[in-house]
């Protein structure tokens, strides 16, 4: 059974047997889906030019089995260049969605939400931000949603307020850290939530407040590329 054309990005790559490849596509109809690619690993296979992740590319599949077989691949726009710190924020991004998207669970506004992230980290220098506004966006899509603009006692947040952010219980006003909560003053919130992350506090408060979220929906297995930032 043959899948029909839809448009797709490469999230990773890993060898397989002497010649072929396994690739982990994401598609805007079918979320996730883990491909056998014959002969990728071939001298003579012209398509591995563009089998490379950030490139837009048009696929289908065919197959009975559980592994389908990449049937057709092309690509359909102009390569998205990511180099040093913006290659390893797009590898990071990558794995973000590996981790916290099942196989075959479709989300077409993340699809969208990847490409733009994706042409911000080839254009801007504050990487950060695309980070920050991704992870947000991803969390939201997924339905583990981030309260922000509103306390856990029901009140609008203040800019000026500090509060420690608890996971299912949002924003509490406070002084000092509660239940294993992060503290953040009210503005970085508020930012956070209007995508005006420049500031540099607001850039500090809200990485240590993703660090904290984000475990408790992609595991505590450490991220890979989080290594590869040390470096940078």
């Amino acid at each position: 059974m043959n899948a029909s054309l839809q448009s797709a990005y490469i999230l990773h790559v890993r060898n397989y047997r002497e010649t072929s490849g396994l690739i982990d596509f994401f598609t805007r109809d079918d979320g996730r889906i883990n491909l056998l690619a014959k002969g990728y690993r071939s001298n003579t296979k012209s398509a591995k030019s563009f089998l490379q992740p950030f490139r837009k590319l048009s696929i289908n599949w065919r197959g009975k089995s559980e592994l389908k077989t990449l049937a057709t691949s092309e690509e359909i726009s102009t390569p998205i260049t990511l180099d040093h710190s913006a290659l390893i924020s797009g590898l990071y991004v990558n794995e973000l969605i590996t981790r916290l998207l099942q196989p075959l669970d479709p989300h077409p506004e993340l699809f969208d939400i990847y490409e733009r992230t994706i042409l911000s980290l080839s254009h801007t220098e504050c990487l950060e931000s695309v980070l920050r506004m991704f992870e947000r966006d991803i969390l939201g899509v997924m339905g583990y949603g981030l309260q922000l603009s509103v306390a856990s006692n029901g009140e609008d947040v203040a800019p000026e307020t500090y509060y420690c952010y608890v996971a299912d219980m949002g924003p509490i006003i406070s002084l000092k850290p509660l239940q294993g909560g992060v503290m953040v003053k009210g503005n970085t919130l508020l930012s956070l939530s209007s995508s005006e992350i420049s500031d540099t506090d607001v850039l500090k408060e809200s990485k240590m407040l993703m660090r904290y979220i984000l475990p408790f929906y992609i595991g505590e297995k450490p991220l890979k590329t989080r290594e590869l930032f040390r470096h940078y």
